[in-house]
């Protein structure tokens, strides 16, 4: 009666700043992260941390919004933005990187066409 065919846009995986996980993470929707993280995150949808989080370990998702620590290569499909309160030590590849006043970046960046970021896509979807 009350369940429903149609998909409804949710939250995600939402790490509480409590949580310190220790391995890698596979997720299917969006990830908020307000703990501790060493591992490598994996993610078909987008990434958000937050001004308290750390997180030890390379990333993949769409799309990355970081405002705490990050310590690991990216390699993101569409959009790398690192907020004024954000630190990212780690080599990037993605077609668009946005650095507001404050965000401090340590690495190497490869700046995709939006093409080769939709081939990068199609490629690991099929590993």
């Amino acid at each position: 009666m009350f369940q429903s065919d149609k998909k409804v846009n949710s939250l995600g995986t939402i790490l509480g700043p409590d949580i310190e996980f220790i391995g890698d993470i596979n997720a299917s929707g969006n990830i908020i992260i307000y703990g501790k993280i060493t591992g490598n995150i994996k993610c078909s949808g987008d990434v958000n941390t937050s001004k308290e989080s750390c997180i030890k370990g390379n990333i993949q998702a769409q799309n990355i919004f970081i405002s705490g620590q990050v310590q690991g290569n990216l390699n993101i499909n569409n959009k790398i933005v690192l907020g004024s309160s954000g630190k990212l030590t780690g080599d990037i590849q993605s077609s668009i990187l946005s650095i507001e006043e404050g965000g401090n970046f340590d690495g190497m960046c490869n700046m995709l066409k939006s093409s080769e970021s939709k081939v990068q896509k199609i490629s690991s979807l099929s590993s």
